[in-house]
């Protein structure tokens, strides 16, 4: 239990080198179902708002995508993203749009009170280019790659990660521009969480903590502290037998 608050602590505090650029609210929606032994699909929605929390609109994703099974543990998705943004702090009616296709692999293991889970993710962004705050003709792509990792440690042993389960939790995703037509920095951001987890029932889990976000960008760096709050919710749609 003392490492869990110690490594909780170091991410909260990781950013204390770094001057405050933003604090923003994260709301996630994750689901993923498995219809057969080797497919299923996943599907996940974000809202986040940003300055002081919540006085903007940050950007919105809506993910989808179909699952190949290798087995319990091992997966791989392919699909697409479309995600609004909205970069200014003046004009909320200025949005930029972005398509992305994206791959992954994805792999999960649980032992008693444990639980690990982590995927590489590839991803090709269309961006759509901009002058100032108008959209103008053509997309600026980049293609990145991501890796995540989170940790899963319960408080009550004997819940197994059944319902009415309480744990923290930890993740860390780090994000590379693999290529950009814009000239970007090939260190995208990186994103540290800790926080604790109710599973609400034994398909549903919530997540609520503090986010860090550490990212270079063409206007320098960014600093973002944000209050994520997550839903994930996953079902085995398969035939009995």
């Amino acid at each position: 239990m003392k490492r869990i608050v110690f490594l909780l602590f170091f991410i909260c505090s990781s950013s204390s080198a770094y001057s405050l650029t933003d604090t923003q609210l994260w709301f996630g929606f994750v689901h993923q179902a498995r219809l057969h032994n080797h497919w299923g699909y996943w599907l996940d929605v974000h809202h986040r708002t940003k300055n002081n929390f919540s006085n903007n609109l940050h950007l919105e994703i809506f993910r989808a995508g179909g699952t190949y099974f290798i087995n319990d543990q091992w997966r791989v998705n392919l699909g697409y993203a479309f995600i609004p943004q909205f970069p200014s702090l003046t004009n909320q009616s200025f949005v930029r749009l972005e398509h992305r296709p994206w791959q992954q692999v994805f792999h999960t293991f649980t032992k008693r009170s444990f639980r690990l889970t982590h995927y590489l993710r590839n991803e090709q962004r269309f961006l759509q280019k901009t002058s100032g705050e108008t959209i103008v003709d053509g997309y600026v792509f980049r293609e990145r790659i991501r890796y995540m990792m989170m940790m899963h440690f319960l408080f009550n042993e004997s819940k197994a990660f059944k319902q009415n389960s309480v744990g923290a939790v930890i993740a860390n995703e780090t994000f590379v521009n693999a290529y950009s037509s814009d000239k970007v920095n090939s260190y995208d951001q990186n994103r540290a969480f800790g926080g604790l987890f109710y599973q609400l029932t034994n398909a549903v889990q919530l997540q609520l903590g503090y986010m860090n976000v550490f990212a270079k960008t063409p206007k320098g760096e960014e600093v973002i502290h944000a209050i994520r709050l997550f839903a994930f919710y996953s079902l085995d749609l398969r035939r009995k037998k």
